[in-house]
């Protein structure tokens, strides 16, 4: 019966991916004391929107509705009306509605936030709005540092000495072991070989070890299996589509710009950078090559050319409507955040509250960047290929220019030559060449670079943190808590590069530290430090402070190798301890910070999606290349992420947001996740994959059947248990009563003979998840670039026409609507045809360059089964003839 041999799929691979998730507590309430994280971010996002649009009417002048902005009990209090955050449930907190200008209280009253600022403050109170215990004003004296431990030096410390020196496999055992003697405490076993396995494979790849992997290393009994199995996985290019999501997560990446009003909203090169951070730690880049190459590539000596991809680093993160002391102040945030953990982005408007950060050495940096610019013609990577298909994309790109050189030529360039209606007309031609280097599979690769401007700017300190109202100049240098008293100005150029060297020099005490303890935290589910984010005075302090150094002072010495790092940290007996709990000891440390066992964590997002791929056979590995729909069988890490527009999958699994730094995940368990699990169609798409095998459809009882879908899903055997309720569940099944109809649409190519009157038809065999096609590779090799998507598609040659064919389910008289488009402006155009029945013309359309036409049919009768087919022609040649057709 196909239910019993599609259900019991469905219903094992869904707890299947559920037994990947561990439930986690998620949510804040006003009141609970703020992270230092959270208060980074009311600093940096929040603060300047209250000081600019609130305080003058809800400060301690006047206070409108009784309502005060200015302190965290005032926000607490609420106003006259009553509280203004209700954190059960944020969305309908009365300051959310009135930021939306939802009911009768609008505000600002007169002119409504711009949409970032709204988010933002919106966001905040999602938080629950936390605020510092005291006014944000500016401080006479900076904090002392001089003792705090992230500004030390770095020193290597003694290996301690432990009662049980057997236990110790790695250095790194010998700090925890002492730590757990210390409080007569001892580690947990080891883990089974299985779960060793597992837990190596997704931690270096995001991916599930094969039955036949596992089989391998459990009987791999001669010494150093485990380092072999390390090897083997560090080697993989899956290794860098792991760890470079989990740096894209630090770099905020997305494919698009965010809100940016009437300009093209998706960035063309993106993916460059995404596939550089790949390849740099599928080649094991040291790391302070890596930092250095994403702020000053472009400066490096012997890079090359394909290395200033890397620069996306900086260029990647939201557009703030091109408000460029916004963009900047992103970009400072992303490289203090990120490389040193430090919010030197709260010494925006006034000196760091908490830090011993001046709003000087926030401009200092804001100078470096301001002396930077974005070229408007981005450096190819590579020659472009001459092949045809290139060629006309490069005389469509130059077609398009030429309108917006020729218009400026007509208008001119200076301040008051534009405006109004010419301002639109230029950046809808802008758009224009921007959405061709987009949507084009034919544009060449180009690097997202900055170059230093010809004569750098000299900073000044914007008082508040406005740009109108500069004050003193300071020089464009490093940060004093890091570089000392006796730092010097930088001297080349905007100083970009000197930036880079600073930040990664080895007399940086932050740098490797904040790299091993991000390492440390995606091993084991939390940092040595627990603000990953924020190693500032009041970050926690480490909870193995000699580790951390030890680590830190390691990594250096093995030459930033981040391999060497993993390796070292996976073969200790710490990382390889089970993780079963213990009572006495949960009571004793509930936060396992003395790391008396393994810590249990659930899949991200992305390893479980691939997760269920792979199980699936589905997992599309094709290395690199632009983004794809979230829909596709490719790996999550090539997902498209739409900055404004996130999809909601994405949200639900607490995938990072791309609007800032993510320096950890937030852990969620929500109603949504399991609904995705049951209800998704990606879920029983893969489901279907899953029952549709070969390896499963040829086994003859359902035994057999469950046994293997245990082992494909979760590389073990069932247990007698798991097979009886398994069985039991089989055989409640209901059998389908009625037979399947048959699609009502179907996608597929072929050719239509208008001179004989006959269609022939061949549905598509591959579905990406966004596009059926011939293959998972364009061109396909039989066919060529013949595809259909929801919003169009793309003809190949006069024998592969595209054709989306309709099935009438029922006799009907009806009427066809809807517009045929062809966006180049290249090439010969295409021809558009309904045939009814395979053999009666209802209409005929022609493009022969960009433009769109109505393709409206009044008045059809059909009888149950008859085809409406709607079919693409490229006519002459295929160049160019994307069209868009939804009928």
């Amino acid at each position: 019966m196909l239910l019993r041999r599609i259900a019991c799929p469905v219903q094992l691979i869904v707890p299947a991916a559920l037994a990947l998730l561990a439930l986690s507590a998620g949510g804040r309430a006003t009141g609970v004391v703020p992270t230092a994280e959270q208060l980074a971010f009311f600093e940096r996002h929040v603060r300047p929107v209250l000081v600019e649009s609130c305080i003058k009417c809800h400060g301690p002048e006047k206070q409108k509705q009784g309502l005060r902005l200015d302190s965290r009990e005032a926000v607490q209090k609420g106003s006259d009306d009553g509280p203004i955050l209700t954190p059960e449930n944020p969305e309908a907190s009365p300051l959310v509605r009135a930021l939306r200008r939802e009911g009768d209280n609008p505000m600002p009253p007169k002119e409504k936030l711009p949409p970032g600022q709204a988010d933002l403050l919106v966001q905040w109170v999602k938080m629950g709005a936390p605020y510092p215990a005291t006014p944000g004003v500016a401080q006479d004296k900076l904090p002392d540092a001089s003792k705090h431990w992230a500004f030390q030096p770095v020193r290597r410390p003694a290996e301690p000495t432990v009662k049980d020196p057997a236990w110790v496999q790695s250095p790194i055992d010998r700090f925890v072991l002492a730590k757990l003697e210390g409080k007569g405490m001892t580690p947990s076993p080891p883990a089974d070989r299985r779960t060793r396995l597992r837990r190596a494979t997704f931690d270096l790849t995001g991916l599930p070890p094969t039955a036949a992997e596992i089989e391998a290393f459990e009987n791999d009994t001669a010494d150093g299996a485990f380092a072999r199995v390390l090897d083997r996985l560090l080697a993989s290019p899956r290794y860098g589509e792991r760890w470079g999501r989990h740096w894209l997560d630090v770099a905020r990446y997305a494919d698009t710009k965010g809100y940016v009003f009437e300009e093209e909203r998706r960035y063309p090169y993106a993916y460059t950078y995404r596939d550089w951070v790949i390849r740099a730690l599928n080649k094991d880049l040291p790391y302070d090559k890596f930092l250095v190459a994403q702020i000053a590539a472009d400066q490096m000596p012997g890079a090359e050319s394909r290395d200033l991809a890397a620069m996306g680093f900086l260029t990647v993160g939201r557009r703030f409507l091109n408000n460029v002391a916004d963009i900047i102040d992103d970009r400072i945030d992303v490289i203090a955040r990120g490389t040193m953990a430090l919010t030197v982005a709260c010494a925006r408007c006034h000196d760091h509250k908490y830090d011993p950060i001046p709003t000087a050495d926030y401009y200092s940096l804001y100078g470096v960047f301001a002396s930077s610019t974005e070229p408007r013609d981005l450096p190819l990577l590579a020659a472009p290929e001459q092949s045809a298909p290139s060629q006309a994309f490069q005389k469509e790109l130059e077609a398009r220019q030429a309108k917006v050189d020729e218009f400026l030529q007509q208008k001119g360039t200076g301040p008051d030559a534009l405006k109004g209606d010419d301002r639109k007309k230029l950046t809808a031609l802008r758009k224009k060449v921007d959405a061709w280097q987009v949507e084009s599979p034919d544009a060449p690769p180009r690097a997202m670079v900055l170059n230093d401007l010809p004569k750098p700017v000299e900073p000044r300190i914007f008082k508040r943190g406005k740009s109108g109202t500069p004050g003193d100049a300071v020089p464009r240098q490093f940060l004093q808590v890091v570089a000392g008293q006796e730092r010097r100005p930088f001297q080349k150029g905007s100083g970009r590069l000197e930036l880079a060297q600073a930040i990664a020099s080895r007399d940086n005490p932050l740098t490797a530290r904040v790299a091993v303890n991000r390492v440390w935290l995606h091993h084991f589910g939390a940092g040595l430090v627990r603000t990953p984010g924020d190693f500032g005075v009041r970050s926690d302090p480490p909870v193995q402070p000699e580790l951390l150094d030890w680590l830190a002072a390691r990594f250096v010495a093995d030459g930033w190798s981040l391999k060497k790092l993993h390796r070292l940290i996976m073969l200790s007996a710490t990382y390889q301890q089970g993780s079963d709990d213990r009572a006495d000891y949960q009571r004793t440390d509930p936060d396992n910070q003395l790391l008396w066992r393994m810590n249990r964590q659930r899949l991200g997002f992305e390893a479980m999606r691939d997760a269920l791929l792979a199980a699936s056979g589905r997992l599309d590995l094709t290395v690199g290349g632009r983004a794809a729909d979230v829909l596709s069988s490719r790996r999550t890490v090539y997902a498209s992420i739409d900055r404004q527009n996130l999809p909601g999958v994405f949200r639900t699994f607490d995938f990072a947001s791309p609007d800032a730094m993510t320096p950890q995940r937030f852990h969620t368990v929500g109603p949504q996740q399991a609904l995705f699990m049951m209800n998704s169609p990606f879920v029983a798409t893969q489901a279907q994959s899953l029952a549709a095998l070969p390896e499963f459809s040829r086994l003859t009882n359902d035994a057999e059947r469950l046994q293997f879908l245990y082992r494909r899903i979760f590389a073990r055997a069932a247990d007698s248990e798991e097979v009886r309720a398994g069985l039991q569940f089989v055989a409640g099944a209901v059998p389908e009563s009625v037979e399947k109809a048959p699609p009502v649409w179907q996608y597929g190519s072929g050719s239509f003979d208008e001179t004989a009157g006959s269609v022939a038809f061949t549905p598509l065999p591959h579905w990406t998840g966004a596009a059926w096609q011939g293959g998972p590779n364009l061109p396909d090799p039989k066919i060529g670039w013949v595809l259909l998507k929801a919003t169009g598609g793309h003809p190949g040659g006069p024998q592969f026409m595209a054709i989306r064919r309709w099935t009438a389910p029922r006799p009907a008289e009806i009427a066809i609507s809807g517009t045929l488009s062809r966006k180049a402006d290249v090439g010969d155009g295409i021809r558009a045809w309904v045939v009814v029945r395979g053999q009666s013309v209802a209409g005929d359309w022609t493009i022969e360059r960009a433009g769109e036409v109505a393709t409206a049919v009044e008045r059809v009768a059909v009888a149950a089964g008859d085809t409406v087919d709607f079919i693409v022609d490229c006519r002459a040649t295929q160049s160019s003839d994307a069209f868009g057709w939804v009928p």
